[in-house]
């Protein structure tokens, strides 16, 4: 990884964990469980996706989780994205609802990351290009060389 798309995966790492209000568990509540998210993470599609289109709003109201019993947070600020969850720090909390300006710019930085990893898999692709090149030309040097001893003994 370049350090550039490590300060990308840094960046979306701080936008997508951002802070969000506790609140001490009063009154009624809609509560997730087990826990607010699912496990496991898809990775996203760095050179296509757009996280707009994934955002889902889902809380409303005030809403816990079994993992938080005696706390609440207020609905209209979370959200949960699958495409920003690969990102998630800590699972323990609901997420920040982010803005079009901050969905906007992680669809940048994942073009960033995306272009990383196309340029890794170039290079690799790359290395193992040339070690096939390499090797058929070994077993095509040791044919002529054994191809030479036949005709000089032979």
């Amino acid at each position: 990884m370049n350090l550039e798309a490590g300060r990308a995966e840094r960046k979306v790492v701080e936008i997508v964990n951002q802070p969000i209000t506790h609140l001490p568990r009063s009154g009624p509540v809609s509560a997730f469980a087990p826990g607010w998210f699912h496990p496991g993470a898809t990775t996203p599609d760095f050179n296509n996706v757009d996280v707009r289109s994934t955002q889902e709003l889902t809380y409303e109201g005030h809403v816990t989780s079994d993992l938080n019993p005696t706390e609440m947070f207020i609905g209209s600020e979370l959200e949960f994205n699958v495409m920003t969850k690969y990102f998630y720090s800590d699972r323990m909390l609901p997420k920040k609802r982010l803005s079009n300006s901050e969905m906007i710019e992680i669809n940048g930085l994942y073009r960033v990351i995306g272009s990383d990893e196309q340029a890794v898999l170039m290079r690799w692709l790359a290395i193992i290009g040339l070690a096939v090149v390499g090797l058929c030309l070994g077993v095509a040097l040791l044919l002529l060389f054994r191809r030479t001893r036949q005709l000089a003994t032979g």
